[in-house]
């Protein structure tokens, strides 16, 4: 008897997790991959797919019935159980060919758009009633200083992304609206970092208050919970706050009643009926607002700190249920504090000294230390989480919340002093409790 098969669309970053966890639950594996150069394409390993398609396009590119119908046309035989996107790039074509071929395990296709472009995601959001922040999706910079105008927004704080960029990437932040023409038209049109051409301009209001990510499986437009994690972030001299830290946080912790009813609200808006996503909310004096929904796996190697965290993540989820697990709990145990620190940089340069990091494995609660660069090694000042991320991330685990507090601030104390002059880290005081 053959094993019924799954593809991932675009299996980068931590969507290479699927693959190995749907073989051991007895699926067999197929890998559909664009036309890119993406950066993340190094995390494809295709030793773990029984099957591999290319899709002749990049994400940017219409998706039209000459470039669609050969992968349906070799996806059909295999007949699929389930479509699932890998990483950002996978989704608008992860969507498309799930609507076609696993209709039973799809989002609503009406709402496609609203899943990968920012535009269109916050207005099916204000569409459905729900609270956001002032946005204005174009390319038009007569039309942005006309909407700031009539929003009353003229002299406020900024920001301004690609609507089709993934992460952080092309986000500025503009103090007292400062800058924001030449950033509205240097974006639209650009090519992003993963080699996509960039297409509208979202212009928002500048929000502040305390930002969650809310990690889901849905399935039957259930939204499931696996795991809340609190962004850390700290100001960066006017550009868009760094990623210090993010922990693990307690599913029914005060406030997050509210967090998780407007996620879940958010979900519906959007059509998210089948597999999983990763949603940031910031938590203001507003109440809940949406900054963004990504439907797909959060990167890096969140699920694996999920799994430390709570024992379970939203992969190893989805894969259960797709196996036939019926009773699919709705919540999460947090079995362990867990604490993802960011390291950073404050200026360009070379670096030196690195080898200091390893006194952070010494720390009662490092359960891991990935340190990326080398000294010698040429780095930017970072400004931005894909910058963090290319110098690497130490991870604290411990039962006892109090020893994790402790041992991040030795963590900044310990990078203080190598790295960069400044060192690889943020100011140790900017981290105190």
């Amino acid at each position: 008897m053959s094993r019924p098969v799954v593809v991932i669309v675009e299996p980068y970053s931590s969507g290479n997790m699927y693959a190995p966890a749907l073989r051991r639950a007895g699926f067999a594996t197929c890998g559909v991959t664009l036309r890119s150069a993406a950066p993340l394409a190094a995390s494809f390993r295709a030793e773990d797919f029984d099957h591999h398609f290319e899709y002749g396009a990049d994400d940017a590119a219409p998706i039209t019935p000459e470039l669609l119908d050969p992968v349906l046309e070799r996806l059909r035989p295999l007949a699929p159980v389930a479509i699932l996107p890998g990483e950002q790039h996978g989704v608008r074509l992860a969507d498309r060919l799930a609507a076609e071929l696993t209709p039973d395990r799809a989002n609503r296709p009406e709402l496609a758009a609203a899943r990968w472009h920012k535009g269109e995601m916050y207005a099916a959001v204000a569409a459905a009633g729900l609270p956001i922040v002032e946005t204005l999706c174009t390319r038009d910079p007569e039309q942005v200083a006309d909407w700031l105008r009539e929003r009353g927004l003229t002299g406020r704080d900024l920001v301004v992304k690609p609507a089709n960029a993934s992460g952080t990437d092309g986000v500025t932040r503009h103090p007292g609206g400062a800058g924001w023409r030449e950033a509205v038209t240097g974006l639209a049109g650009a090519v992003s970092r993963h080699g996509i051409q960039l297409t509208d301009v979202v212009v928002q209001e500048y929000v502040t208050g305390v930002e969650y990510a809310i990690d889901t499986f849905s399935h039957d437009g259930v939204h499931t919970v696996t795991d809340i994690v609190r962004y850390r972030k700290l100001d960066s001299g006017g550009r868009m706050a760094i990623y210090e830290s993010m922990e693990f946080v307690p599913y029914d912790a005060p406030g997050h009643a509210e967090l998780l009813r407007y996620t879940r609200q958010v979900l519906d808006a959007l059509g998210v009926r089948f597999g999983v996503a990763h949603t940031e909310v910031m938590l203001t004096d507003r109440g809940p607002l949406l900054m963004e929904v990504n439907a797909r796996p959060p990167g890096g190697a969140q699920p694996w700190a999920c799994q430390l965290a709570t024992g379970d993540n939203l992969i190893d989820r989805a894969v259960r249920h797709l196996a036939g697990e019926s009773d699919v709990r709705p919540d999460y145990d947090l079995e362990m504090t867990v604490l993802v620190v960011f390291f950073s940089v404050r200026s360009a340069g070379r670096i030196s000294g690195i080898a200091g990091l390893d006194a952070i494995t010494e720390l009662p609660s490092c359960c891991h230390l990935k340190v990326n660069v080398e000294d010698g090694d040429e780095v930017p000042e970072t400004l931005d989480l894909m910058d963090a991320h290319k110098l690497g991330v130490a991870v604290l685990a411990d039962p006892d919340p109090a020893q994790v507090a402790a041992d991040h601030l030795e963590v900044r104390r310990i990078a203080s002093r190598v790295g960069r002059p400044g060192g690889f880290t943020v100011d140790v005081a900017a981290v105190t409790p």
